[in-house]
């Protein structure tokens, strides 16, 4: 029977660390050929949107879609996972933890390979669900942290949000009136914001910044400006042709000769080790991330298999 897992039972089941590691994996066997993804379509309704992605993990013997509905009354994930061998359903996920603690993941996972193994400050800039995930994520991988930096527009939030991860996340976190102050002179540049146009600028960047760009995944919407991709010595996406469709960043780069797509490298080289994410201290590195359905079915699985270990889930009688 496949299992039914809710909000509640993926918060219980899934942990960081976990996550990163099997979003790492995924990547990996994504670069050597064994996985496979199919980038987002969307529908566009009168009343709404309705999003759909598909991969598959056979090594892992799962396969599976990720959909959900942009409507006004807001916006729910589901994910559907089966068996790469049977092709039977194995689980229907409610997605929308799922989906905040993968795109920590993915950035994570570049972070580890593309910021400096030295970094003591990181900046965040949006101060919401997404955010959340991106600390902790960053945690994860470079426990060398001293720092933590967040701008927000709403000032009140950013305070809130800076008392919450240093109580969980046992690190220095505080709150920046300015967007520019919060970027300059720090190591790890975090976009996860809702923003429209570019508040975030090339010119403020240090050698040997990273830069991970995931608030935005549609062509309306950009978090950092042309010359912040132009000054990278490295690009990479999770997915390069959702990237040629959907990173507006990197689209506007391109128009204006900044950037050349044959530049932009798949997290999937860097996480493989055939491609370096970084080869000296002072390169200025970029991970425009999308979000893609490959991280959710590896998140999936990993869920999957502890719910069924742990006894968590509702059986639905599906064959």
């Amino acid at each position: 029977m496949a299992l039914l897992l809710n909000e509640e039972n993926v918060s219980e089941l899934l942990t960081m660390p976990e996550a990163i590691s099997a979003v790492e994996n995924a990547f990996t066997a994504l670069a050597d050929g064994s996985g496979m993804n199919h980038p987002r379509e969307r529908f566009f309704l009168p009343q709404g949107v309705l999003h759909h992605m598909a991969a598959a993990l056979p090594a892992e013997g799962v396969m599976g879609t990720k959909t959900y509905t942009s409507f006004r009354l807001g916006t729910r994930f589901f994910v559907q996972l089966f068996s790469s061998e049977t092709g039977e359903l194995l689980a229907y996920i409610e997605g929308n933890k799922l989906g905040q603690v993968r795109t920590g993941a993915a950035t994570g996972v570049a972070a580890k390979y593309m910021s400096r193994g030295d970094a003591e400050s990181a900046t965040i800039y949006g101060a919401g669900w997404q955010a959340e995930a991106q600390a902790e994520a960053l945690v994860c991988v470079r426990p060398g942290l001293r720092h933590l930096r967040v701008f927000s527009r709403d000032g009140l939030r950013a305070e809130t949000f800076c008392q919450e991860m240093t109580r969980r996340l046992n690190i220095h976190c505080a709150p920046y009136t300015s967007a520019e102050a919060a970027g300059r002179e720090t190591e790890i540049i975090i976009c996860a914001t809702s923003a429209t146009q570019p508040f975030f600028h090339g010119e403020w960047l240090s050698p040997g910044d990273f830069v991970a760009a995931v608030g935005a995944n549609r062509l309306s919407a950009q978090e950092a400006d042309v010359e912040t991709i132009a000054r990278a010595d490295i690009v990479a996406v999770d997915d390069l042709v959702q990237a040629k469709t959907e990173a507006a960043e990197l689209i506007f780069a391109h128009e204006q000769r900044r950037l050349a797509w044959e530049q932009v490298v798949p997290l999937s080289a860097i996480a493989s080790g055939r491609v370096s994410g970084r080869e000296t201290p002072e390169q200025i590195t970029v991970f425009k991330s999308l979000g893609v359905a490959l991280e959710d079915i590896a998140v999936a699985a990993l869920i999957y298999e502890k719910a069924k270990a742990q006894g968590v889930g509702q059986e639905i009688p599906f064959r």
